[in-house]
């Protein structure tokens, strides 16, 4: 078996794919990663990422960004089922299972664990400068919970007298930290009440419990909305910028009526957490004959406020892209394949190079091509190609 064809033709967002070819979308890789560098503090952007068809290399291009800007940016994605509808409950558990993941050297702490000290911290602080919250020394406590909110509410260290009277005193606090919270985002009391909650009892267990994440997920997700989905947004952007991808649209493909419950649901969520970055990733004939027919002029301009463009690839991308598929000679294989205009994109040009490379085989045989198709389409489940 020949080495592109160890590679599948599809890939899904947030899972490592196949090796990335230097040059190829790089003009829109940085202009995409350009406009996702803002202060943690920006207003979000609605960016439509687009592509003349499927196979561009979407996905490939989303997933570089996520590895490469993970150390400031949460990329959440939204799976709508069966590309027409959003489920808040799926996503809400998709994120929190992102976000429970086990931070390196970290002592089992999740990213999560961090947010939820933020939030709690952020809820205490003007509590302690108002003087509601009494303590001996007000300005150094206050100063904590500003610099230093992962120690200081730090429910596991014997040490941290601010996290422990926290957890004593939490049935009678945390409603005034939901409304202290509330307050900095500008979402709903009882959303924001029902997540300071759900951070508090997370952040309290050992992160050695094996349930504790699973615990989350199930309360979070039952009976959820998108209100309640975009207020864990507003609160996760709080610390850091937060990205929400939705990269899987085919299924509204001539539908209007299941592109206006998919934007209705993402203009819901952007209202919800103004700081948050929205991308659509989306082909031209779905967003030509669902999205445009289905959506007014204002609710189109939210989504695609910035867009950035897959173009056909040169000669030079080409090569690049075989080359990273193991094409040691990619140029004299570019040159055999006589790529028509219509064939310049990155599953394209992989399909033709396997089917050609298969039938000038020294001993191929039609067993061997058989199993080596499959392979492509077995891994079709998602909608992008590998690169």
């Amino acid at each position: 078996m020949h080495a592109s064809s160890l590679q599948p033709f599809f890939e899904n967002f947030g899972q490592a794919g196949a090796p990335h070819a230097s040059g190829v979308n790089s003009s829109a890789g940085g202009r995409l990663e350009k406009m996702l560098q803002a202060p943690v503090d920006a207003p979000g952007r609605g960016i439509l990422l687009r592509s003349p068809r499927a196979g561009f290399g979407k996905t490939h291009l989303l997933e570089q960004l996520r590895q490469s800007m993970a150390g400031t940016h949460e990329f959440l994605p939204l799976r709508p089922l069966d590309g027409r509808h959003v489920d808040p409950s799926a996503a809400i558990e998709d994120a929190i299972r992102r976000l429970t993941k086990q931070l390196p050297a970290s002592g089992g702490l999740t990213s999560l664990d961090l947010h939820a000290r933020h939030i709690l911290a952020s809820g205490l602080q003007p509590l302690v400068i108002s003087g509601e919250v009494p303590c001996q020394d007000r300005e150094t406590a206050a100063a904590a919970l500003q610099k230093r909110p992962v120690e200081t509410f730090d429910f596991h260290h014997p040490q941290a007298v601010t996290a422990h009277w926290t957890r004593e005193n939490f049935e009678v606090l945390g409603p005034r930290l939901a409304l202290e919270v509330s307050r900095l985002t500008g979402c709903s009391l009882n959303q924001v009440a029902f997540w300071v909650a759900a951070f508090f009892r997370y952040a309290v267990a050992s992160p050695e419990h094996p349930g504790r994440a699973g615990s989350l997920m199930e309360t979070a997700a039952t009976g959820a909305d998108a209100e309640r989905f975009g207020t864990l947004l507003a609160l996760l952007s709080r610390l850091r910028r937060v990205v929400l991808i939705i990269d899987d649209l085919e299924g509204v493909h001539g539908d209007p009526d299941g592109a206006r419950r998919v934007a209705g649901f993402l203009a819901g969520v952007r209202q919800e957490a103004p700081r948050a970055d929205l991308v659509v990733s989306v082909n031209d004939d779905v967003w030509e004959s669902a999205f445009i027919p289905a959506l007014s002029g204002g609710l189109l301009d939210r989504l695609s406020e910035q867009t950035v463009r897959l173009d056909p690839l040169n000669d030079d991308q080409v090569v690049s892209l075989l080359a990273s598929r193991g094409h040691g000679d990619g140029r004299a294989l570019l040159d055999r394949l006589r790529l028509s205009p219509e064939d310049r994109y990155a599953r394209r040009v992989l399909r033709l190079a396997s089917e050609w490379l298969e039938a000038n085989a020294p001993h191929s045989t039609p067993e061997s091509a058989d199993s080596e198709g499959g392979e492509g389409e077995a891994a079709g489940q998602s909608t992008e190609p590998t690169q």
